[in-house]
């Protein structure tokens, strides 16, 4: 399963199908975040000079992901992944996201109009069985002896997005998430990713980071 759809699964509400409070102001950056990481662990794109090079722009199949390649390739200038986090972290992403797990019968869409004018979007998780496993599957890499026993590549990816995105402390309890997330940052620094994909990690952190700051203070510079 693609990054963004899991990070997306992990931070919906099971029954009321809405994101996660604390995950809330974070999820669309994330999205655009597991996006590139995918775009890198697919060899499409490298991290040079903290920039973002395109290496293969051959289309991977799938909507978003070609989208954000696209934009990448046809920019007059190579810029670093905190811009694109920016341009490319949105609703639109997101919805595209929930329609492919819609597709795929992991998620309901439940969306709605309030009062025939205001649109809510719900999307209850359908599949349990499935993001239960997704969650087992993040506990044990986390906790594992030797993250290099990790079988599944992307499963280590999700981890720098799951602290990035405040969702640690929902998929551990709270005798576990301090540890957990000491852990991950210290899987994140390690050399169990190829060079290309963890510049990528530590980019996209950083860039989730400040667009989230720049969010945060336009909002409150446009209510004082």
């Amino acid at each position: 399963m693609l990054l963004p759809k899991r990070l997306l699964l992990l931070a919906t509400k099971r029954e009321k199908g809405t994101i996660y409070l604390r995950a809330s102001s974070r999820i669309n950056y994330g999205l655009a975040g597991a996006v590139l990481m995918e775009l890198a662990s697919k060899d499409k794109v490298d991290i040079r000079k903290k920039k973002l090079i395109v290496v293969d722009s051959k289309p991977t199949g799938t909507a978003y992901l070609d989208y954000a390649l696209k934009r990448i390739t046809q920019a007059k200038s190579n810029k670093k992944a905190k811009y694109w986090v920016q341009k490319l972290g949105n609703n639109k992403l997101r919805k595209q996201v929930y329609r492919d797990l819609v597709d795929e019968d992991m998620v309901k869409d439940d969306s709605f109009h309030f009062l025939g004018i205001f649109p809510i979007r719900r999307y209850p998780i359908e599949n349990v069985e499935a993001v239960d496993q997704l969650v087992r599957d993040v506990q044990k890499a986390v906790f594992t002896e030797e993250i290099a026993q990790v079988e599944e590549n992307r499963t280590v990816l999700l981890l720098g997005l799951l602290n990035t995105c405040q969702l640690t402390s929902i998929l551990f309890t709270s005798e576990d998430k301090k540890e957990a997330k000491k852990r991950i940052k210290a899987i994140m620094e390690s050399n169990v990713l190829a060079n290309s994909v963890s510049e990528a990690v530590q980019a996209v952190d950083s860039a989730v980071v400040t667009a989230v700051a720049a969010t945060s203070a336009a909002t409150s510079s446009s209510s004082s």
